[in-house]
């Protein structure tokens, strides 16, 4: 009886965790669902998922980290970006007598571009904000620029941060794709690597992730 009732309390409280877990989680999830993103239209949508995007410019504050590996540069990518966003790590422009800095908001999605040379991860800035306007990064690895109007072609996938090997299977899946439809990937050593919600908090069923390339449609001559 004794063990019964322990069993049943027991079990109560482990129904009562999860239930607050996935509570907080999908509390996470519309919070980030709630962010900014950089404005885009859809061209066209392919089989298999993939999803061809031609999106406005906009500004991203990011951090380069040298070496390709990415898992090695994720973390400390993501704590400069964070740095120069919640105002540790910037400086007002004009500003000379004393060092000021300010804050902004997030936004999503936190983007990767994988290369050969180095691994840059990136915040997108708002809308109504430009090179000019935003703070001057103080960390060294930081840097603002503007992303110009482009093509992208994305696959979409849940669960959680990819691992490098399943950036590389999506990639593959996607020229694959891109192949077939007539579209060129116009900078193939670059990989882009989107991330739209808390990777701590949203429950893996739940999160968004992505995998990009640049892309153009091929041209079709005619006689």
């Amino acid at each position: 009886m004794h063990n019964m009732i322990v069993g049943k309390v027991i079990g109560g409280i482990v129904g009562a965790l999860v239930t607050i877990r996935y509570g907080l989680g999908l509390y996470a999830w519309r919070v980030s669902e709630l962010l900014e993103r950089p404005k885009y239209s859809v061209v066209e949508r392919l089989p298999g998922g993939v999803e061809i995007r031609s999106y406005e410019a906009y500004v991203i504050a990011e951090a380069t980290m040298q070496g390709t590996r990415m898992r090695q540069s994720m973390g400390p990518g993501f704590g400069a970006c964070a740095g120069y966003i919640f105002g540790g790590k910037n400086r007002v422009r004009g500003v000379s007598l004393k060092r000021t800095s300010r804050s902004m908001s997030m936004t999503a999605p936190v983007r990767m571009e994988m290369s050969n040379a180095a691994t840059k991860v990136s915040f997108v800035m708002s809308a109504n904000e430009t090179v000019r306007s935003l703070p001057v990064p103080t960390d060294s690895s930081m840097a603002l620029r503007q992303i110009k109007p482009h093509t992208a072609a994305f696959v979409r996938f849940s669960g959680k941060p990819p691992s490098e090997q399943r950036v590389a299977k999506e990639r593959a899946r996607l020229e694959e794709a891109l192949a077939k439809h007539g579209y060129a990937v116009v900078r193939p050593e670059e990989t882009l690597t989107y991330g739209y919600h808390d990777p701590f908090a949203t429950p893996n069923l739940l999160r968004r992730n992505e995998v990009g390339l640049y892309v153009a449609k091929k041209r079709t001559w005619t006689v």
